[in-house]
């Protein structure tokens, strides 16, 4: 892999982790859906059918949510508390609070055309065009793919929803309860996919061509509230050859469509950089 593609992975996979922290987390007080039962043999469009009938039916999404980040060997790591708004198709914001006080010390807001990054700590912000990153470094990974993420949905890398005409994009094999669905971008990278016998997500994995760069996360104990099934466990990883960085997540709050505003308002006295010089201080 050349310098470019490294840059553009490296980029990807903290960025994704810095907003994936907002989603859900370790096991709710709530009812756990049963996930026991054995995938039962389907056509391509079948599968597919019943893998996107399931996913979350949302306008907004919003809650607080406990962090913890883990890097390297450790077996513990660094906690925070956090604030998630999400508005469907439109924006996405990441507040990561000071323990105690409660006062916000670093922000993230992603929009289909941008990403602004506030780190109160240091004094600095960051944004920068989705587009342009796309066109420079030839990311063929949009807004709505990350948004699929943070709602545990499939995705075709660079579109922005899964037509009837997209379903030949992806390989799908059964084998141990579960589905597997693996379809790639024109980087070479895979993107890997397990849907569980009640037609869920269970995992997504990004492989680079040369197995160098992997970005994955397990959903689990799914539960349901207000009509909604989601996961309340999730476990994120980022391995750069050697490296690794790890989160662990759990979820104090989590409510859908309600009315939300988010603020998107920039500090004037603030030094601008680069959003992997903000993110390469707390991710080494």
């Amino acid at each position: 892999m050349n310098t470019r593609s490294q840059t553009s992975f490296a980029y990807k996979s903290l960025l994704i982790l810095a907003l994936f922290v907002a989603f859900v987390g370790c096991k709710s007080k709530k009812n756990i859906i049963s996930t026991d039962g054995s995938v039962v043999s389907k056509t391509q469009e079948q599968l597919l059918d019943d893998a996107l009938a399931a996913q979350i039916d949302y306008t907004t999404i919003s809650g607080k949510v406990a962090l913890e980040l883990i890097t390297g060997n450790q077996t513990s790591g660094m906690k925070v508390n956090s604030q998630i708004k999400l508005i469907k198709d439109k924006e996405i914001q990441l507040s990561l609070r000071a323990p105690f006080i409660n006062s916000e010390v670093f922000r993230v807001n992603i929009t289909p055309d941008s990403v602004y990054v506030i780190d109160r700590l240091s004094k600095k912000y960051a944004v920068e065009s989705i587009h342009n990153l796309e066109k420079q470094k030839n990311i063929q990974f949009n807004y709505n793919n990350m948004q699929a993420l943070f709602t545990n949905a499939l995705f075709i890398p660079g579109k922005n929803t899964i037509e009837k005409k997209d379903y030949d994009s992806y390989t799908i094999t059964m084998q141990g309860g579960l589905y597997y669905l693996l379809t790639s971008d024109r980087k070479g990278f895979q993107y890997h996919f397990s849907v569980d016998a009640n037609d869920r997500v269970s995992s997504t994995k990004i492989t680079s061509p040369d197995n160098n760069y992997a970005l994955s996360w397990n959903y689990s104990d799914f539960v349901k509230e207000s009509g909604f099934i989601y996961p309340s466990s999730m476990q994120a990883s980022v391995n750069i050859k050697k490296k690794q960085v790890k989160l662990n997540m759990s979820y104090s709050s989590l409510e859908f469509n309600k009315s939300l505003t988010i603020d998107r308002s920039l500090p004037s006295k603030y030094e601008k950089v680069s959003i992997l010089d903000i993110l390469k201080n707390y991710i080494k």
